[in-house]
């Protein structure tokens, strides 16, 4: 489904990304691992289109995205949780949800994201501003499902928020996963991305160092101390 091959990119002049390569096949669930500053959010803005890539190529379902804007990206159906729980705050809890909405036969609707997350519907009228950030955190995720993506991505979803609602987050991807949805996490919790992930991929100095299933990094912890820092 998603299949990135020697990517490379930055900030202007400041290269970041040195030849990343990875990829996910449909219903997987990768994640990209690291000590902060390696690249793991370079190379998610460089897929969506809001960094340039400067060599190497992205394939998502078939199609070479190149240079594509954001909004072709998400178009063709990848879904964006980014960093920094970024609701629309002077929307209500369900006009965020429906603002960026594309239908599809038999997928995520309003009434599918309130069973996912019920507090959510309890506070459908209220001003996305007030929410706490765990719940800004669900509305977010909320409303890239309501995009009916076929790549679901999460930038450091759980960074931050309260172990109860961090658990909640969790147990949402686990349901998606169980519905075949295909996800790509950025994350530093190893012991629930075991419970979740198919792969991991290390990404150390712009570029990918090790990838493997979790149980592999478990047997091998001097991966961890050296790339993880753990």
């Amino acid at each position: 489904m998603l299949k990135v091959d020697g990517l490379t990119g930055g900030y202007g002049s400041s290269k970041v990304l040195f030849g990343m390569s990875f990829e996910a096949s449909e219903g997987e669930v990768i994640s990209l691992i690291g000590r902060n500053g390696m690249g793991k959010t370079t190379t998610i803005k460089t897929l969506m289109g809001m960094l340039p890539a400067t060599g190497g190529a992205v394939q998502f379902r078939g199609q070479t995205l190149g240079r594509s804007a954001p909004s072709t990206v998400a178009r063709l159906g990848v879904g964006l949780v980014p960093e920094g729980r970024r609701v629309f705050g002077s929307l209500s809890v369900q006009e965020n949800l429906v603002a960026t909405a594309r239908a599809a036969p038999g997928g995520w609707d309003l009434e599918r994201v309130y069973a996912l997350f019920p507090r959510l519907k309890e506070r459908r009228t209220q001003s996305s501003r007030t929410l706490s950030g765990g719940e800004q955190q669900m509305l977010v995720v909320g409303r890239a499902l309501m995009t009916n993506p076929k790549l679901l991505i999460l930038d450091e979803a759980t960074e931050g928020l309260a172990p109860l609602i961090r658990q909640e987050i969790w147990r949402c991807l686990r349901a998606l996963k169980g519905e075949g949805q295909t996800i790509l996490v950025i994350d530093k919790n190893l012991p629930e991305m075991a419970l979740l992930v198919d792969r991991h991929y290390i990404v150390d100095k712009g570029r990918v160092a090790w990838s493997g299933k979790p149980a592999e990094l478990s047997a091998q912890p001097e991966l961890a101390q050296r790339y993880l820092g753990i």
